[in-house]
């Protein structure tokens, strides 16, 4: 059982034939979540029992931290966000990189209270699949 994985965020920062794996300062925690539509095969000749095959695959990411508004990985995402634009994405256990993959940016939010630290938070939606390094 693995015990304290730690996963972060990473976002290139640089080109595709030069990377510059930038980490999205002040992160916290990240979070993985892989599914399969399911698609139902159900027919009258199912004997009463469904019937189902695997769909379309989907992923999202998401991530939250302390607010550094100047840390280089957290403008990357917000400029991507606010431009519409896809970043390419790495993940690392453990200090060390095991997937990666295109994003869309679907939502980032900051939280400023008045007592408190200031947080964001982040969902990334994968577009393609996700790829091991």
């Amino acid at each position: 059982m693995a015990k304290n994985v730690k996963i972060l965020l990473e976002v290139n920062t640089g080109t595709d034939v030069a990377p510059v794996w930038t980490p999205v300062g002040g992160q916290r925690n990240a979070n993985l979540s892989e599914s399969v539509e399911e698609l139902d095969l159900t027919t009258e000749d199912s004997e009463g029992a469904q019937e189902f095959e695997a769909g379309l695959y989907s992923a999202e990411i998401t991530c939250d931290g302390l607010y550094v508004p100047t840390a280089t990985g957290y403008t990357a995402l917000k400029t991507a966000f606010r431009n519409k634009e896809k970043i390419k994405a790495r993940l690392q256990e453990d200090g060390q990189p095991t997937e990666m993959a295109n994003c869309i940016i679907t939502s980032m939010e900051t939280d400023a209270p008045y007592d408190g630290e200031s947080t964001y938070s982040a969902t990334l939606r994968v577009t393609g699949k996700i790829e091991s390094v």
